[in-house]
């Protein structure tokens, strides 16, 4: 008996972009001519969960943005000192 598992490779992000739109688009293109209203159908589909998925990607990069700069807010000590109460 064989100890080896069998593993697929770890995608990096563009090449499995680049993998998924060429499976959505080979589905889209036998689906043209026997039935065009169903193709544009799950074209469109398709658009919608693209831009729903990026836009979710692009407003998680705002949010970790704005939390990183909150926190370098926070541990900027105050460089106003005040010497005037002693």
């Amino acid at each position: 008996m064989r100890k080896t598992r069998f593993r697929l490779p770890e995608f990096d992000t563009p090449g499995l972009w680049v993998l998924t739109l060429g499976i959505w688009f080979h589905i889209v293109s036998r689906l043209v001519r026997p039935n065009p209203s169903m193709a544009i159908t799950l074209a469109q589909i398709i658009g919608v969960s693209l831009a729903l998925w990026g836009g979710y990607r692009i407003v998680n990069r705002w949010i970790l943005l704005a939390r990183e700069a909150e926190k370098h807010e926070i541990r900027k000590p105050d460089t106003g000192a005040r010497h005037d109460e002693e």
